[in-house]
């Protein structure tokens, strides 16, 4: 075999059959190698939708959590969503693109990624909180949290 490549390399007739089946050989491992590729990428890219499902979902999980047994609840400005539970204050706001929650004004933790915008809503008896969430990438996410509160 190796003869054989050696007599290819040391021919100096031109382009031959052979070289011609050699490339085409070539072509064909690399177009094998691009439909292998391509189904991984289109796979990837639709995990990533699977992840901003999953982060909605943990999103959502903590948001129902926090408004467990909570004294108070309001809306600020700019649809800032203020929590009032135990003596402690929590803050869930929007900055950038990040949906962020704030104990006691200080520091910040991420709960939701790639928000274009979100909306919070108090229904008039207190006890429903309607999110809706515009994600960057134009998908739109709505869900409603019953609201708890302390029985004093």
């Amino acid at each position: 075999m190796y003869s054989a490549i050696k007599s290819l390399i040391e021919n100096r007739s031109g382009y031959t059959l052979a070289d011609a089946l050699l490339q085409l050989m070539v072509l064909i491992l690399f177009s094998q190698l691009f439909m292998i590729f391509y189904p991984w990428y289109e796979e990837s890219n639709r995990s990533f939708h699977q992840r901003q499902e999953i982060e909605w979902e943990l999103f959502t999980y903590d948001l129902q959590s926090y408004l467990l047994d909570i004294k108070t609840i309001g809306i600020g400005a700019n649809a800032n969503l203020h929590i009032g539970k135990d003596n402690r204050s929590l803050a869930i706001n929007r900055s950038s693109a990040v949906v962020r929650m704030q104990k006691e004004g200080q520091g910040s933790e991420p709960m939701l990624m790639n928000v274009y915008e979100i909306q919070f809503f108090i229904d008039v008896n207190r006890t429903t909180l309607t999110t809706k969430v515009l994600f960057t990438n134009g998908l739109r996410k709505e869900k409603d949290f019953v609201i708890s509160y302390v029985k004093e």
